[in-house]
């Protein structure tokens, strides 16, 4: 959009929220029988049934509500949120539970509400057209006034009750008086929404460039905090795949400034309040730079990607500290976000009773009377920095160690272990204590994708920490996907709850599964789990790919189109689903000897860091990480005889980032395993590009051969 257009449909949005509203009267509707319920009461997400008693007559995103809009030439009102969003439940309570608000709501317009976990696409889309009239500043509750035909012609987020109101009532006067004026601001949004992707899937480059890659990885290096960790940010989010390619890449350039950053990192987190440091887990993220303060959602996906990253971290330092956090923060997940048939709910909410972080913070009286007198309590309350003040709100204190264990030993004479028994033994008293406290609301639906990244963090911590029963729970979880969430008619599915399935999966759905499932493979040897990734792969080739048969759609071709069909290329909390199928092509390129795999993730990398390289390359960062493949090609690592998988197992403890294992007791199906049984013997070859070296008969030789 350029700076004047930009500038004046900032200043109409402007205009139409700021003309003085002096009063809303009640229409002459009878909503009072909206009180026992709306359209949302059959619905299965948690967030839409919080609405589904709203006076607000609310519909699902679904054709019903879309028809009654365009029937009625009544304008929309679409408003997308999540079960754990803190300010999604203040506007809740404060408009959408108010009468004199539905009445408005109610007589003019059709109201829909849509759960962003359950629908990233509708979401994806307004939150674009939101970044579009805001310049970027954007959040959840996402609040759009479209016309009837679903283009949005006003996108911004919480606003007070008044506020609200005052915008109601100036958008339908302005489409009472002149709907035109409201369609041209459609246009004009609209324009900016319908990419042509197809420039996207083209490049110059044929093959990768050490000076490519180096650039790309100075470019993210400047936007990283080196004091505290993380990106340089008044807030701080972890980023999990920003420090996955991190990672990687210090393995592969033995940069010294990037080891020191990634651990700085980690055990800052590890340290701060983002995280748990009673009962695990990892919070949303941190509203102080400095990892303290949490924004006390938990969410699934964090905790997942979290797990597999000091997994990783782990492998690669054995530092205790990341074990720990793994251990705690898997037991987190056992406790808090599993069903009793092994698959993951989504989150826990950031309140409780209304009150944020309510179950997680803590008074200093409370936790005197919760340890009582003595040196256990003067440990605790000097580590963790409790003070009868607080550290945060309202005399509260939030958990985050402020001095390292070696200064509290030295402080009270006492060693090491003895501190951290003590500290343990305070941690577990206070759990108890916790344990008597209104839990916060749990969202539990279970959705494939962040089910595949939880499969995959359970494989990794498994392979880190050489622990069967981490890989039991991904085993578990992954059959659930594969005979529950998968139908060989109507291709995989998004969602689950209480026995119910009604959206089809989106491209992360597949990508994040396909990872998994590849993972899986690796760790149990189960050639049904790789074809079944590959049965995965192949259906989104043929339903997601775009004109070009490079990148990928979000949505797949079979479902009905939305006002525009997007793709997704950046890399933040979670990476991009495109990025990840480039990730799954190479691999699967691998495995299957499938040339046309390899030459499409190929092309993928080539045309993303191309096209995007110039621009803010730490939110590309699994495109970069992808590239090094391009420079340095994964080793193939095939252990085969009568005692692979405890060779396999010694292989996995390693960081070994740029290596695909497969094998088992047979030779199986694979055309690398082919000739490779020695009958009695069990052998590791390590290969590249399909030649392999003498094979050798332990694990330490193995890695001797793995540059």
């Amino acid at each position: 959009m350029d700076n004047i257009n930009k500038m004046k449909l900032l200043l109409i949005f402007t205009a139409v929220l700021l003309i003085n509203f002096t009063s809303c009267k009640n229409t002459k509707e009878d909503s009072s029988h909206k009180t026992s319920g709306n359209h949302l009461s059959g619905e299965i997400s948690p967030y839409l049934l919080q609405h589904a008693h709203n006076p607000v007559d609310w519909y699902p995103w679904k054709d019903e509500a879309l028809k009654i809009a365009a029937d009625t030439r009544k304008l929309m009102i679409i408003s997308i949120g999540y079960s754990s969003c803190h300010w999604c439940h203040v506007m809740e309570r404060e408009s959408f539970s108010d009468t004199a608000v539905s009445n408005v709501m109610n007589a003019h317009f059709i109201s829909i509400k849509v759960d962003r976990e359950e629908r990233p696409d509708v979401d994806q889309i307004y939150m674009n057209a939101c970044q579009i009239i805001n310049s970027g500043a954007c959040g959840w509750p996402l609040n759009a006034i479209t016309l009837p035909d679903g283009r949005p012609v006003w996108v911004g987020t919480y606003l007070t009750k008044d506020e609200w109101l005052r915008l109601l009532k100036n958008m339908q006067d302005v489409y009472a008086e002149d709907p035109n004026e409201l369609e041209k601001m459609a246009m004009q949004i609209q324009s900016h929404l319908s990419v042509d992707y197809s420039r996207f899937g083209t490049t110059t480059q044929t093959v990768g460039s050490e000076k490519i890659l180096k650039n790309l990885y100075d470019k993210t290096i400047q936007s990283l905090d080196f004091v505290h960790g993380g990106k340089k940010s008044s807030q701080k989010f972890p980023l999990p795949p920003l420090m996955r390619s991190l990672l990687e890449y210090q393995h592969y350039s033995k940069n010294p400034q990037l080891d020191k950053f990634i651990s700085t990192t980690l055990d800052k987190m590890a340290d701060g309040g983002i995280y748990d440091h009673l009962e695990g887990g990892f919070s949303r993220y941190t509203v102080d730079p400095e990892w303290k303060v949490p924004h006390f959602e938990k969410m699934l996906y964090d905790n997942a990607q979290l797990i597999s990253l000091y997994s990783l971290a782990y492998q690669k330092n054995g530092n205790e500290k990341y074990k720990s956090v793994i251990e705690k923060s898997l037991d987190f997940v056992k406790n808090n976000l599993t069903n009793q048939d092994g698959s993951f709910y989504s989150s826990l909410d950031a309140e409780t009773e209304g009150e944020e972080g309510k179950f997680y913070v803590w008074t200093e009286k409370e936790i005197n009377d919760g340890l009582g007198a003595g040196s256990d309590l003067e440990i605790f309350k000097y580590t963790y920095g409790i003070k009868e003040a607080g550290n945060w709100e309202k005399g509260k204190n939030v958990l985050f160690t402020v001095v390292d264990v070696k200064s509290t030993a030295k402080k009270f004479k006492k060693s090491e272990s003895e501190i951290l028994q003590s500290l343990n033994d305070s941690r577990n008293k206070l759990v108890k204590v916790k344990s008597n406290r209104k839990k916060p609301k749990l969202d539990d639906k279970i959705l494939t994708a962040w089910n595949s990244l939880m499969i995959r963090a359970c494989i990794d911590a498994s392979a880190a920490l050489n622990n069967k029963e981490y890989l039991n729970s991904a085993i578990k979880a992954a059959d659930l996907i594969k005979n529950r969430m998968w139908d060989p008619q109507n291709g995989l599915y998004r969602n689950f709850k209480n026995g119910q399935k009604n959206i089809n999966g989106f491209l992360e759905d597949y990508s994040f599964t396909i990872d998994a499932f590849i993972r899986l493979y690796e760790m149990s040897f189960d050639e049904s789990y790789l074809l079944f990734a590959k049965q995965l792969t192949d259906v989104t080739i043929q339903n997601f790919s775009d004109q070009n048969n490079v990148f990928f759609y979000f949505n797949s071709k079979l479902d009905k189109q939305l006002i525009s069909r997007k793709m997704d290329f950046e890399d933040q909390v979670t990476p991009s689903a495109n990025s990840v199928m480039a990730d799954n092509l190479y691999r699967l390129g691998l495995f299957f000897y499938n040339n046309e795999y390899l030459e499409r993730s190929k092309k993928m990398i080539l045309s993303a860091t191309e096209n995007f390289g110039e621009g803010q390359t730490e939110f590309y960062s699994n495109w970069t990480r992808l590239y090094i493949s391009l420079l340095k090609p994964y080793y193939e690592v095939a252990v085969v005889g009568p005692n692979s998988k405890e060779l396999r197992n010694e292989l996995a403890m390693t960081f070994l980032p740029s290596v695909i294992l497969l094998g088992g007791t047979t030779e199986g199906t694979l055309e690398l395993l082919k000739d490779k049984l020695q009958e009695g013997n069990t052998f590791i070859y390590v290969c590249r590009n399909k030649v392999c070296k003498i094979p050798v008969t332990n694990a330490a030789e193995a890695l001797k051969l793995i540059d």
